[in-house]
């Protein structure tokens, strides 16, 4: 009797501790975030501002460093935290949204290039829902957007697989927009001074929540124009500015629409490799939430014009199995259309 008593206790023990030690972890740590994208951009933006807070609530206050890895529309940072990257909670990773579905849609090259399964990784959360928005200079000759059924506007990007260049392509076949991007810019900032310079007139998929960051000043004051929200639904800062589906009468381009938009709520979205422990994947998770309930943080938010819409890791889990599940008519219908040349 007195043995099972004492196994029973050690049981007790070990199950008290297992708990402890994931809590433990990450004292002394110090956490790699991999950043898709360039300095300076809206994603880097909000990566190094949720880099500031995020340690404060995970157990042990671990530091974390950024490691910025700008190439293919994040696709170098996604492979390697898929297939490089340690295991153990101490990487983790800030990538562009549709990089869920690039296995699927193949927008930066064959999906073969996307050498992993999204839904095996591990979604923390994101940060804010995008809204990509037809921009202008004011210094453009368009005033408004259906001026862009009638002639041509001239817009940058930064890459093949960028809002600016998707989306630019997506209006263009289901509204008949004249959109011609130039692509091979690095940066938000270097497409900011080729807006400026009149390199270019606009963008045709930039995000909201990048265009209040660095340029509110210059849509207050009427420099830069907002032509059409590429979305199903209108922000609230934005109730004047028209859908891009109000130009849209087909119901299956519509569908296409609405398919090639799904990923949005996902916006800025933040993940871990697959294999991570889930006492470290938990922990993770609900460090990125409450540092979106942190008041500290969302003051250094508003000074830097940042939005924030925060979903959870769960949240883009089950988004990306229902995306998944889409019908491959749809999926391939899309495809078609993003990675046209």
């Amino acid at each position: 009797m007195n043995m099972i008593v004492k196994c029973l206790a050690a049981m007790a023990m070990f199950a008290g501790a297992t708990p402890a030690r994931a809590q433990d972890f990450y004292a002394g740590k110090q956490i790699t975030m991999i950043c898709g994208f360039g300095v300076g951009g809206g994603y880097d933006s909000y990566a190094r501002l949720v880099a500031r807070f995020l340690p404060k609530h995970i157990p042990g206050a671990p530091s974390i460093v950024i490691q910025n890895l700008p190439a293919a529309g994040s696709l170098v940072a996604m492979n390697t935290l898929a297939n490089s990257a340690p295991r153990d909670g101490t990487t983790i990773g800030a990538v562009q949204n549709h990089i869920g579905v690039e296995p699927l849609m193949g927008v930066t090259g064959p999906v073969e290039n996307a050498k992993y399964d999204a839904r095996a990784m591990h979604w923390l959360g994101s940060s804010a829902k995008e809204y990509p928005l037809v921009v202008a200079w004011h210094t453009a000759p368009i005033r408004e957007f259906r001026d862009i059924l009638s002639r041509e506007m001239v817009v940058g990007s930064s890459g093949v697989a960028t809002s600016d260049t998707v989306y630019a392509r997506i209006m263009n076949e289901f509204i008949g927009t004249k959109f011609r991007v130039i692509e091979g810019y690095p940066d938000n900032p270097s497409l900011g001074v080729a807006m400026e310079n009149g390199e270019i007139m606009g963008r045709a998929g930039w995000f909201l929540s990048s265009v209040m960051g660095t340029q509110a000043a210059a849509v207050a004051d009427g420099r830069l124009r907002v032509l059409v929200q590429v979305a199903l639904e209108k922000h609230p800062q934005l109730a004047g500015v028209p859908l891009v589906a109000e130009y849209i009468r087909d119901p299956g381009k519509l569908a296409q629409l609405q398919f090639s938009l799904s990923w949005l709520p996902m916006g800025r979205p933040f993940v871990a490799p697959p294999g991570v422990p889930p006492g470290r994947v938990k922990i993770l998770r609900e460090a990125f939430m409450k540092t979106f309930a942190d008041p500290e943080m969302l003051a250094e938010a508003r000074k830097l014009n940042l939005e924030f819409s925060p979903i959870s890791g769960e949240e883009i889990q089950d988004l990306l199995q229902r995306l998944y599940a889409t019908p491959r008519p749809v999926i391939d219908g899309v495809r078609a259309i993003m990675v046209a040349k």
